[in-house]
């Protein structure tokens, strides 16, 4: 089986992120919105669920595997529904006067809303191609890139020097620490590919996707047009921005389920 030791950076994600955003959200949770307990929720359900779902395969368990595989039906939707919910929190802080949504808020949503599109065409792509192990096993786990670089940038910003963010006054370094995590979300993206070019189409894909994110937090996500776009996002109802995040999550699995590859039998692995 491919990525045999995928799940062990799973793990590792997840424990950053539990320190991550341990000031944030973690010890805030009951003044927290309900768009940040959504994404907070949803995020952690398939992190879960990509930990699991690393893991059996090289233990054998095809058939719980398999069945498991189903919870992505379900848990993508919501994913998608929760990171519509943090988008809303964040444009609804800027407009609240948060001094670090006021400096970040808009910045951060686009690289959010970019691996948004990125995570669904992966998810979807990954059940295309459920019937080729390397290729469905590539863009099922470069879902967990985009989780990244909110994790690493936060990781930066609490423990090294001169990426610290001690209180406001140091709000305006935090792009560094931003940036710095999506360049190692890169490069880890390039080396997979690289390692294996024929079936590190995902890997190249996700490449791609954070170069746009790199470049694009400097340049589109500063525009006006897109700062106006974004804070237009607080004055809409949280439930229709997480419905259509559902219905798009939704549309995404049901297109890659049923517009599957073609099967190669020397590394089918799903029926």
């Amino acid at each position: 089986m491919p990525y045999r030791h995928a799940w062990m950076f799973i793990v590792a994600l997840i424990v950053a992120t539990v320190f991550a955003f341990q000031r944030s959200y973690f010890t805030v949770l009951s003044t927290a919105s309900p768009g940040f307990h959504a994404h907070g929720i949803t995020a952690s359900l398939w992190m879960l669920l990509l930990l699991v779902q690393s893991w059996t395969p090289q233990r054998g368990l095809i058939a719980v595997h398999r069945t498991l595989g189903l919870a992505t039906f379900v848990a993508i939707p919501l994913f998608a529904a929760g990171a519509m919910g943090v988008i809303h929190s964040m444009a609804a802080g800027t407009l609240g006067g948060n001094p670090f949504y006021a400096l970040w808020g808009a910045r951060l949503a686009f690289i959010d809303a970019v691996a948004f599109g990125a995570l669904l065409y992966a998810a979807g792509m990954a059940l295309r191609h459920r019937h080729d192990v390397r290729l469905h096993a590539g863009y099922m786990l470069s879902t967990a890139l985009p989780l990244v670089s909110p994790v690493l940038g936060r990781v930066l910003a609490q423990t090294v020097p001169g990426f610290v963010v001690r209180g406001p006054q140091d709000f305006p370094i935090f792009g560094w620490s931003a940036q710095c995590a999506n360049l190692c979300a890169g490069i880890v993206a390039l080396w997979l590919w690289r390692r294996d070019p024929r079936a590190g189409r995902p890997w190249a894909v996700a490449a791609a996707v954070i170069a746009v994110q790199i470049v694009g937090f400097e340049t589109l996500a500063k525009s006006p047009s897109w700062i106006a776009a974004f804070l237009t996002t607080a004055g809409l109802p949280l439930t229709w921005l997480m419905l259509f995040g559902l219905m798009a999550g939704s549309v995404a699995v049901a297109l890659g389920w049923t517009c599957p590859a073609r099967r190669d039998n020397r590394s089918a692995i799903l029926a």
